[in-house]
């Protein structure tokens, strides 16, 4: 799916991406906004256990901090891979 937008939760360890829209409400996206997941923002996936929250880090690595984003919330970020 090189082209195509799809959940964050489908990423696997190790893949980056780009965040391209939020398919949530307004609660949500202010939340995300305030962890500075908006769009256009580079992600790295650090983990992704296929349980569990998915641990994330923004940026490209150097510096920036690690968080941890429940499944249910991976599902409404939509994302393409770098």
């Amino acid at each position: 799916m090189s082209n195509g937008l799809l959940p964050l939760e489908f990423l696997n360890t190790g893949q980056e991406a780009v965040i391209k829209e939020i398919a949530g409400g307004i609660s949500l996206r202010r939340r995300l906004t305030e962890l500075g997941l908006v769009r256009g923002s580079t992600i790295k996936i650090i983990r992704n256990d296929n349980f569990g929250p998915i641990i994330i880090s923004l940026g490209d690595g150097s510096g920036s901090g690690r968080l941890a984003i429940g499944r249910g919330m991976a599902h409404k970020i939509m994302v393409e891979e770098l």
